[in-house]
């Protein structure tokens, strides 16, 4: 740069110089010298005017490079033309780095698109005007071609879609049904809001779970079927034998008649168990719709705590904000947590000091959170995982559908319950609505 400036001083101080040898040689009328003079200063003019021309023009071209991203270009043979030597080094640095900047964008671009594009998610990225900025694959396949360029499009094949898609909020899970080739399928939706260019665009993620629920409904109906199986074996295979018994046709004096009197018993007393058992997975299978109201947490707990503290179960509780509603089926939560602290009681039933806590807060999303501790006896990690197939049990005697009908109660409000224990240090459970 230093050599330019030179190069341009010198251009300018010899026209300045030049015009005041005319102005000089005309007060001195020396007229023929003046013209000359004047010429000169002419020529000094059309010399700065082609210098700067063709740098500006070498300078365009720079500018024009970057604009139409044509990087293959050089100035070396420009520079006894406009641009000095010391500035063309800078010139093609800024162009390769340019090129370089292009290329690792281009490749990062290719790659995400590669990724996104091989899931099997489908995915679409939409402004507040509804336009489709961005789509895979796997959503060009589940919605159908020709490729939708506003969600409305998705109105021809899926009604509801559109709706569906603006209402969804991050941090919410939505179940879609959709019927498509005659198969009616389900999806799970989830959102993300993020910020491109200034403006605001939301991402939707679309991920058919319809084999994953036939597999766990194959694998909860199989589950069942073996609890059924083997209470039912319990319960008649005694019978039978007691029948066989009794049919003996010898069995005539007394001795046989007390024997038979008490084999009568026992067959009243499995059949009662085989219909209490029976009643109890009636109870597991009539769980009654929610209907949703608004209510104070803090109440509920309050009734809660004074109707097991007739019981003698105690318990404390922590709910911030204090105000905190619930948007939920009050008698169904009720059950539910009853359900759960008094499990927790029985838990710390050895404990020397037991300590029960309900707490209610709203977690990121804004949604309410309701989580039961204890510091009882914990539950097995082996046993963790069935503690919520119906009619498992760990207690003796107990029937093994409360924390069943508790995950029933939280599905049927869209809303997930959730377990960690630890022998012998606690057990934590963990209720999330959805509002």
């Amino acid at each position: 740069m230093k050599r330019y400036t030179v190069a341009l001083l010198s251009r300018l101080v010899a026209l300045v110089l030049c015009c005041l040898l005319t102005g000089y040689l005309v007060a001195i009328h020396r007229y023929s010298a003046a013209v000359i003079a004047f010429g000169v200063a002419c020529w000094f003019v059309f010399v700065l005017f082609r210098f700067m021309k063709r740098t500006v023009k070498d300078a365009k071209r720079l500018i024009d490079a970057i604009h139409f991203s044509e990087f293959n270009i050089s100035f070396r043979n420009f520079a006894r033309k406009g641009l000095f030597p010391e500035l063309i080094p800078q010139m093609e640095k800024a162009v390769l780095r340019f090129n370089q900047r292009l290329q690792h964008t281009e490749i990062e671009q290719h790659f995400y698109d590669l990724l996104l594009n091989r899931i099997d998610s489908a995915i679409l990225v939409f402004d507040n005007a509804d336009t489709i900025e961005w789509i895979n694959k796997a959503a060009l396949d589940e919605f159908g071609k020709p490729q939708p360029r506003r969600i409305t499009d998705l109105t021809a094949n899926f009604p509801e879609m559109p709706a569906i898609l603006k209402k969804i909020v991050p941090g919410e899970v939505k179940m879609i049904k959709i019927k498509k080739g005659g198969n009616i399928r389900q999806l799970a939706a989830t959102a993300v809001l993020f910020s491109s260019q200034g403006k605001l665009l939301k991402l939707v993620s679309l991920k058919d779970i319809q084999p994953v629920l036939e597999e766990s409904e194959s694998d909860a109906w199989k589950k069942l079927i073996r609890v059924l199986t083997h209470e039912m074996m319990n319960s008649i295979t005694p019978i039978l034998s007691l029948a066989e018994t009794l049919s003996d046709p010898n069995a005539t004096d007394e001795k046989d008649y007390e024997l038979m009197n008490r084999a009568m018993q026992t067959i009243h007393r499995r059949s009662k168990g085989l219909v209490d058992f029976v009643g109890n997975y009636q109870k597991l299978m009539r769980i009654p719709a929610p209907v949703m109201e608004s209510f104070s947490a803090a109440e509920m707990i309050n009734d809660i705590n004074e109707l097991l503290r007739a019981e003698g179960i105690l318990f404390s509780r922590d709910i911030k904000p204090a105000d905190i509603t619930l948007f939920a089926d009050r008698t169904l939560m009720e059950q539910a947590l009853i359900n759960i602290i008094k499990n927790a009681w029985d838990a710390c039933a050895r404990s020397e000091s037991p300590e029960i806590n309900v707490s209610i807060y709203k977690n990121v999303y804004h949604n309410p959170v309701i989580v039961v501790s204890d510091n009882g006896c914990g539950i097995l990690p082996e046993v963790q995982d069935k503690i919520f197939v119906p009619f498992f049990t760990t207690k003796p005697g107990g029937s093994g559908i409360g924390l069943s009908i508790c995950r029933q109660i939280m599905v049927s409000h869209n809303g997930t319950i959730n377990l960690e224990s630890e022998p012998e240090k606690g057990t934590q459970v963990v209720l999330s609505l959805s509002q």
